[in-house]
C-alpha cells in the first residue's frame, strides 16, 4: 500500500513539473519574441496551444506577438486567456492590456483634437478592442461616430451602439453615462426611431423626475438645429417632468410652443398645439411680451382675426414701442374690416419707424 501511495505521489509531482515547464515550442516562440519575429512566434505559439490548450505562457505570448502586429482584440483574448490559466501574470497581463490601450486611446485623442473624426473613430475603435471594459474609449467612439454622422448617416447606428456599450459598462453616477444617454437619444430621433427615445427617457423620469435636466439638454440640442419634431417630444417630457417637482420654467414650455409652431406646414394642427404650450408658458410669466406676440401671429397664421385682434391689443399695451407690433395689429384690423382702427395702427407704425 505504501509503495502504491508513494507511486501515486511521484506521478502528480511529474504532472505537475511537466505542467510547470514549458514547451519547446512555446520556449522557442519567446525567444523568437524577443528577436522581433512575431509571425514565426505566433506560428509556435499555435503549434504549442495544439499539444497543449492550457499552456498559459503560449497564450501570453500570443498576445504580445499580436500586440506588435497590431492585431489588439486578439492580443487582448489570449492575455485573458493567460491570466484566467495562471493567475500569477495578472499584474503583466494588466501592463500589456493598458499599454495597448493608452497607445490607440491616445492617438484617438490627437486625432480628434485635429478634426480627423475618421481617424479618431478608427483609434478609439482600437482603443475599445485593446481593452473592451474601458468606458471611456467607447464613449469617445460613440462621439467620434456622431461627429462622422453629420455628413454621413450611416454612422448613427455605430454612434447608438457604442453609447449604448457605455450604458452598459458605466452607472448613472458616473459623468459619461449622462452624456451617452444623451448622445443616444439624439441618434434614435435622427434615425426616426422618436418613440424607442420616448420609451428609453420615459423610463429614466418616471423612475425619477429629477432627472429632466438630461432629457431638456437633448430637446434643447434639437431645437437649435432645428429639428422641430424631436425637440417637441423631449421637452414635452421634461416639461412633464418638471411639473412632478415643482420646477415648471417658462422658457420650457416657450420652446415646445416655438417647435410646434415651426411644424405648421406639415399639419396645421399644430398651431393649435403651438397656442397652448405658449398660453401655458404664460401661467408661469404672466404677460411676458415674446410668448404673447407668438400667440397674435399664431392666430393669424390661422388667419384668426379675432383671437389675433385680442392678442395683439393686448401685445401693444405691453410693448407700445414696438413698431412690428404695430404694423401686425394695423393688418389684422384690415382683416376685420375695422380701417380706421387699421390706418391709427398704420400711422403709430410709421411714427415708430421715423
Amino acid at each position: 500500500m505504501k509503495i502504491a501511495r508513494l507511486v501515486t505521489i511521484v506521478c502528480l509531482i511529474g504532472a505537475l513539473f511537466a505542467l510547470s515547464c514549458k514547451s519547446v515550442d512555446t520556449t522557442s516562440a519567446i525567444l523568437r519574441n524577443q528577436e522581433g519575429n512575431y509571425d514565426q512566434a505566433l506560428t509556435l505559439c499555435r503549434k504549442a496551444l495544439a499539444s497543449n490548450p492550457n499552456d498559459a505562457e503560449a497564450h501570453f505570448q500570443m498576445g504580445f506577438a499580436y500586440s506588435n502586429l497590431d492585431s489588439v482584440g486578439l492580443a487582448y483574448k489570449h492575455f485573458m486567456k493567460a491570466k484566467e490559466l495562471d493567475p500569477k501574470k495578472s499584474e503583466m497581463v494588466a501592463d500589456n492590456i493598458q499599454s495597448n490601450y493608452a497607445k490607440h486611446y491616445k492617438l484617438g485623442q490627437s486625432a480628434f483634437n485635429r478634426d480627423d473624426f475618421a481617424v479618431a473613430s478608427t483609434e478609439f475603435g482600437m482603443a475599445t478592442e485593446s481593452d473592451p471594459m474601458q468606458a471611456t474609449a467607447h464613449f469617445n467612439l460613440a462621439v467620434s461616430y456622431a461627429r462622422l454622422a453629420a455628413k454621413d448617416p450611416a454612422y448613427r447606428e455605430k454612434a447608438l451602439a457604442s453609447a449604448d456599450r457605455v450604458l452598459e459598462l458605466s452607472n448613472p453616477s458616473e459623468a459619461n453615462y449622462s452624456k451617452a444617454l444623451q448622445l443616444a437619444g439624439r441618434q434614435l430621433v435622427e434615425l426616426g426611431r422618436e418613440e424607442e427615445a420616448v420609451n428609453r427617457f420615459k423610463r429614466l423620469v418616471e423612475e425619477d423626475p429629477s432627472n429632466y435636466q438630461v432629457i431638456q439638454d437633448i430637446g434643447m440640442d434639437l431645437l437649435n438645429t432645428e429639428k422641430w419634431k424631436g425637440a417637441a417630444i423631449f421637452l414635452e417630457m421634461t416639461a412633464d417632468a418638471r411639473q412632478k417637482v415643482g420646477a415648471e420654467d417658462f422658457d420650457v414650455y416657450y420652446n415646445v410652443g416655438l417647435a410646434h409652431y415651426k411644424m405648421r406646414a406639415q399639419d396645421p394642427a399644430e398651431i393649435d398645439e403651438a397656442i397652448a404650450w405658449y398660453e401655458r408658458a404664460l401661467t408661469v410669466r404672466p404677460d411676458e411680451p415674446t410668448a404673447v406676440f407668438n400667440i397674435e401671429v399664431a392666430y393669424v397664421a390661422k388667419q384668426d382675426w379675432t383671437n389675433a385682434g385680442t392678442w395683439g391689443e393686448k401685445y401693444i399695451t405691453l410693448q407700445p414701442s414696438d413698431p412690428q407690433g404695430w404694423q401686425l395689429l394695423a393688418r389684422i384690423y384690415s382683416e376685420l374690416g375695422e380701417k380706421e382702427k387699421a390706418n391709427e395702427a398704420l400711422q403709430r407704425y410709421q411714427q415708430l419707424q421715423g
